[in-house]
């Protein structure tokens, strides 16, 4: 019995991996029994010259993804998903450096979990050494053991089944959405399985991105007539919309919009929601043709960019958080980083792409300006503006000092000193995002230009909570108000507004309406006049034609009826 040392350090990992919040069942001991022998039984049967170091490495590797599995649960309420080993492998730097420093720090030692798997780590390697001789166990124990093993295997036959047909899609991303979202990667609760199907999950993902970049570079346009020659779209970063004057915020976060909107030449738009708290599946639907309830499948609808470059529109992505350098080519999360990571995908859909983030979002605007400058004799413009905006580490995202607002702002908020420190950074954070943006406008004022802006989606920031950031499973009405509802407005300079009377007026018709930024790709068609066979008038929020349809958000709540 060589094997019961690794046998009995995979068991005690993954039971430590248990989450209790939703209730206990034997299936949560069963799953992990049986994982530990299939992982640990054939290791007996290796020659003793490798076998110790075989199990040091398999022992080593489970108590690792157990450690990482332990710690989303602590501080994200959250397993190990696909959507998290991709944020893992797609972070850059700055936000591997900015994650550790705001979340790796001396609490990890107050969770339990992690101390104990900590400390397996330590040990397991002076196991396998003192216990590498096999272990004598007696005839009725042995039998005992392998009826109790039979048992757990057969109670693990019907979620097995349905963990497994997660694995035989063959490339099918809609049915593969729809069986994650009943969970069934969750059937064989084990951070082994977890990890397993995260990584196949982003095998497939990349395949659908092969899909997408088919159908993106065969597609062709109809027309254009040049209705808005230059056109601005800026995506907003973690951005809670109850936190701006402009929707009604108590404290003075955004007065410069809010001047702008007074003066009539910014108009906001007051029912919008993202259908992803996650920034690049948000992103997506913003610059993809699809949108949810659409018979045809992603990977058969093109990137917008691509038609407006079929146009002859100058197609410029300017992005404080996604730089092309350091992504892992070909490597994408469930409907997430595709353009951003493939090197052919974003040569396609950029006529410019910028190759430095900043340290703050005016420094963004600087290399907007000033490629303007050197390209001013662009007649036809899609410049695409993407901020970090309020990621956290909020403190990090606007410059010292800041004296706009004060802990006296937040007395009556019943929350402790530390939180209402980080309440006060968040929304010093969105203030200096209203001079971001601002300044933003004044690059175009002087152009026949239009400029839409979106947050890619909210945050929590204390409001029906004592929490921030975002919570990763199937959304409440608190945290769609909070991280799915979005800040949306369009501003027109002078001269668009004098030149384009017919368009104001539809925008000024359109703030009230329901709307689900994955269809914001048909405002941008309609907006330069280009005809081609992915425009619908119906889908287009601009449209007296324009029909609301279900507003789906994480992949499987109805918005509306949540909110009823």
């Amino acid at each position: 019995m060589s094997f019961l040392p690794l046998f009995f350090t995979i068991l005690t990992a993954c039971l430590l991996c248990i989450d209790t919040a939703n209730g206990l069942s034997i299936h949560l001991v069963t799953s992990p029994i049986v994982t530990a022998f299939i992982l640990s039984w054939p290791t007996a049967y290796l020659p003793q010259k490798i076998r110790g170091i075989i199990q040091f490495l398999i022992g080593l590797l489970v108590i690792l993804v157990c450690l990482v599995d332990c710690y989303c649960q602590e501080f994200f309420a959250s397993s190990i998903t696909p959507l998290i080993i991709s944020n893992i492998i797609l972070s850059d730097a700055r936000e591997t450096i900015e994650f550790f420093t705001t979340f790796i720090g001396i609490q990890v030692f107050f969770r339990w979990r992690i101390v104990a798997l900590l400390l397996m780590a330590i040990a397991f390697p002076f196991a396998l050494y003192f216990l590498r001789k096999p272990i004598a166990v007696k005839k009725p124990v042995f039998l005992t053991g392998i009826v109790m093993l039979g048992i757990c295997a057969i109670i693990e036959i019907p979620a097995t089944y349905r963990y497994a047909q997660l694995f035989f899609q063959h490339r099918d991303y809609q049915k593969m959405e729809g069986l994650i979202f009943r969970h069934y990667h969750e059937e064989v609760p084990t951070p082994l399985h977890r990890s397993v199907f995260a990584f196949y999950s982003l095998r497939l993902s990349s395949h659908t991105l092969e899909d997408i970049k088919q159908t993106t570079f065969a597609a062709q346009i109809d027309s254009c007539s040049y209705l808005s020659p230059h056109i601005v779209l800026v995506i907003g970063e973690s951005y809670n919309k109850h936190h701006s004057t402009l929707y009604g915020y108590h404290l003075q976060t955004t007065p410069l919009q809010q001047k702008r909107k007074d003066s009539g030449e910014l108009y906001v738009f007051n029912d919008v929601v993202s259908p992803w708290n996650i920034t690049s599946n948000a992103i997506l639907g913003i610059l993809s043709l699809w949108e949810y309830g659409m018979k045809e499948s992603l990977g058969e609808m093109p990137l917008s960019p691509m038609l407006f470059r079929r146009a002859g529109y100058s197609v410029n992505f300017f992005s404080n958080q996604f730089i092309l350098r350091g992504f892992l080519k070909g490597t994408t999360n469930q409907a997430g980083h595709f353009f951003l990571a493939d090197y052919e995908v974003s040569d396609s859909l950029f006529t410019f792409r910028n190759f430095k983030n900043c340290k703050f979002d005016t420094e963004l605007v600087e290399q907007v300006n000033d490629y303007r400058k050197e390209n001013s004799q662009q007649h036809y413009t899609l410049d695409i503006i993407h901020l970090i905006g309020q990621h956290f580490d909020y403190s990090e995202r606007y410059p010292k000092p800041d004296n706009s607002l004060s802990m006296e702002d937040y007395d009556g908020k019943g929350i402790d000193i530390e939180d209402k420190l980080t309440l006060m950074q968040y929304d010093k954070a969105t203030h200096y995002n209203d001079i971001v943006l601002d300044s933003i406008l004044n690059l175009y004022q002087d152009d026949d230009a239009i400029v839409l802006f979106v947050a890619d989606h909210g945050e929590e920031a204390y409001d029906d909570e004592p929490l921030h950031g975002r919570l990763f499973q199937e959304p409440t009405p608190s945290q769609a108000r909070n991280e799915f509802e979005v800040p949306m407005w369009i501003w027109c300079s002078q001269i668009y507004r004098q030149n384009h009377p017919e368009v104001i007026q539809r925008i000024e018709d359109s703030v009230n309406k329901p709307f689900l930024s994955d269809g914001l790709s048909q405002v941008l068609l309609y907006l330069a006049g280009i005809s081609c066979p992915w425009y619908d008038d119906t889908r287009n929020l601009l449209s007296p034609h324009y029909q609301s349809k279900q507003r789906i958000i994480g992949g499987s709540v109805d918005y509306d009826e949540l909110m009823k």
